[in-house]
């Protein structure tokens, strides 16, 4: 009990107190994974990309306790994922949380709530922002996808952006030919956002510098003997950029190249439209493209995965073999030209043969259509209908143009 200045008591409420020392003890946390940290002018830090969640945890938790809720909500491997924080006072910078010592520093050294960024434990080099003119990647603040060109072997080092591994060259590094090299070059040019020319460009000897005059960042390669290996001998990793420069030399866009950024993606969705690959290469690259330049890039990688259209042909004659093989009695006839080029194919399968004789009516309708590119041609279907006025599939054949 207390008295006040008129003399009325007071009661000092017991649930206040408590709910206090409740709020004191919890922390609002927030998680991030799959985007960046950019260092912007004035030492901003802004989180860019990915995804973001938000839980409460208690200040006196142990580090597994921590792991263990944030694998919950985010539904993570523990065993597969590094945990990194920074402090209110140094916001660019981060720092590795990895036992109940680093949990208790996030804790005390910031206030009522505190980031923490999640990255795959393979795939994580220490942690940094670069400050740069252009957004610079801070490593370890997002998982990558992996590139179809060969890092085994400890042949570069790796540097994330915006789910892109990008191979980090130095002097002494190589590469298993020169295509790999050149493209290790375009990606670098991706990520840093400035364009590049080869100033000599061989299968022995090659100088890459940054097209801004008096721009120092130059990489210079050379092949290791007779063999196909490119060795890198200077790399200068400094650009000179004024805000005009950044503005007017911002990369090429090269189908070849740049269908390495979403090989990944068209592997795991069918479905990836030319209209959704322009919006995500203006959203995670900065670079806009056409349709016709997005088309091109899905092209290549179709390529890439599955091979050139004009290879299937050689399949063919195997294809037929194995028809008649798995479906006796079937009818399969392929022309060639007098100089080996495909001209038509026709196929009856066994079912469709013994169907129309027991079951349809003797009326056939038979239609075409026009194949579109690479090759073209034509596509013919005979088709009847059964006793149930349904229509039943004969014989079909493709004709070249």
């Amino acid at each position: 009990m207390m008295r006040n200045g008129s003399g009325k008591k007071h009661r000092k409420s017991v649930g206040d107190e408590d709910m206090g020392k409740v709020m004191e003890e919890d922390m609002f946390c927030y998680i991030h994974e799959g985007g960046q940290l950019v260092k912007c002018v004035g030492g901003f830090v802004p989180y860019q990309g990915g995804r973001s969640k938000s839980m409460v945890v208690r200040r006196h938790m142990s580090h597994s306790d921590f792991v263990s809720k944030l694998c919950d909500a985010l539904h993570f491997d523990q065993n597969s994922i590094k945990l990194e924080f920074k402090v209110k006072f140094e916001p660019s910078c981060l720092l590795p949380l990895h036992d109940d010592a680093t949990l208790l520093k996030m804790f005390r050294f910031n206030e009522m709530f505190c980031h923490v960024y999640v990255s795959s434990s393979s795939e994580v080099v220490e942690g940094y922002i670069a400050p740069n003119s252009a957004p610079s990647p801070i490593v370890g603040s997002n998982s990558a996808h992996l590139l179809p060109f060969d890092v085994r072997k400890q042949i570069y080092s790796n540097v994330t952006q915006g789910g892109l591994k990008i191979p980090f060259m130095g002097s002494g590094h190589s590469f298993p030919n020169v295509a790999e090299f050149r493209d290790a070059i375009y990606l670098m040019s991706i990520v840093g956002r400035f364009r590049y020319r080869f100033k000599r460009n061989s299968t022995k000897h090659m100088t890459v510098v940054c097209t801004v005059t008096k721009c120092p960042w130059k990489v210079t390669a050379r092949a290791i003997g007779d063999s196909n290996i490119i060795q890198v001998h200077t790399f200068h990793n400094h650009h000179n950029h004024s805000l005009e420069d950044v503005a007017t030399c911002q990369p090429l866009v090269r189908s070849n190249r740049a269908s390495l950024l979403i090989d990944d993606v068209i592997r795991s969705t069918l479905g990836y439209q030319p209209c959704q690959i322009c919006k995500d290469f203006q959203t995670q690259h900065g670079m806009q493209l056409t349709y016709l330049q997005a088309w091109n890039i899905k092209k290549k990688v179709n390529e890439r995965i599955y091979g050139e259209p004009k290879y299937y042909y050689k399949l063919l004659p195997w294809m037929c073999e194995k028809m008649v093989a798995t479906n006796p009695g079937s009818i399969v006839e392929l022309g060639h030209s007098s100089d080996g080029h495909f001209e038509q194919l026709f196929v009856a399968h066994s079912i469709s043969i013994y169907g129309f004789a027991m079951g349809c009516r003797p009326i056939i309708t038979i239609d075409f259509a026009h194949m579109s590119r690479p090759y073209r041609g034509a596509l013919f279907s005979a088709t009847a209908y059964d006793a149930n006025d349904a229509m039943f599939p004969l014989p079909f054949g493709v004709m070249s143009s």
